[in-house]
C-alpha cells in the first residue's frame, strides 16, 4: 500500500494553512484506501553547538512537537479509524532533528519509500525565493511525487 508523508510546519503555519493543508490529506486518502501516513515534522538543531532541547518549564521540545502534530493529526485519525478501525497502525507520527528543514524530509521520504509527499508552503518573499524555500527544495530532490498547499 502506498505511503503518504504529510510535512507539518509547527511552527512556520497558519491556521489556514494548516486547514488546507489537513483537506488536502483526506482527499489524497480518499483516492488511496488503504494509504499509510506518515505525520512527519521536523525540529531544527544547530549544526554546531549547544542546542536547547527544553523550554523554561524544562518540558522536552521533541515531545512538545509530537504532541503538536498528533493535535494537528486528529481529523485524519478519526477518519482512518471510522474507514477501518483495524488498521490504526496505518497512521505514525516522527519529529526529525536536523539542521536543515528539506534535508531531513526528503532523506526521511527516500529511506522509507515515500510515494506522495504533501506539504504547504507560505508566502512568496523576494528572499525566500532567492535562498529557496524549503517546500522548492523538497521537490527538487525528492524522488517521489510532491504536493505543495498554498493558501
Amino acid at each position: 500500500s502506498p505511503i503518504i508523508m504529510v510535512a507539518i510546519a509547527t511552527k512556520a503555519s497558519t491556521p489556514e494553512l494548516d486547514k488546507k493543508l489537513l483537506t488536502t490529506v483526506q482527499r489524497i486518502l480518499q483516492i488511496e484506501p488503504g494509504a499509510r501516513l506518515a505525520c512527519v515534522s521536523v525540529m531544527k538543531i544547530n549544526r554546531v553547538g549547544m542546542d536547547k532541547l527544553t523550554d523554561d518549564e524544562g518540558n522536552s521540545l521533541h515531545v512538545r512537537q509530537l504532541v503538536a502534530i498528533k493535535h494537528w493529526a486528529r481529523p485524519l485519525q478519526q477518519q482512518l479509524l471510522k474507514d477501518a478501525p483495524q488498521d490504526e497502525h496505518r497512521l505514525t507520527f516522527h519529529v526529525l532533528e536536523s539542521p536543515d528543514t528539506a534535508a531531513a524530509l526528503v532523506d526521511f521520504a527516500n529511506k522509507n519509500q515515500v510515494d506522495h509527499i504533501v506539504m504547504g508552503a507560505r508566502g512568496n518573499s523576494a528572499l525566500r525565493r532567492y535562498l529557496g524555500s524549503v517546500s522548492a527544495r523538497v521537490v527538487a530532490e525528492a524522488e517521489c511525487s510532491v504536493t505543495v498547499v498554498r493558501v
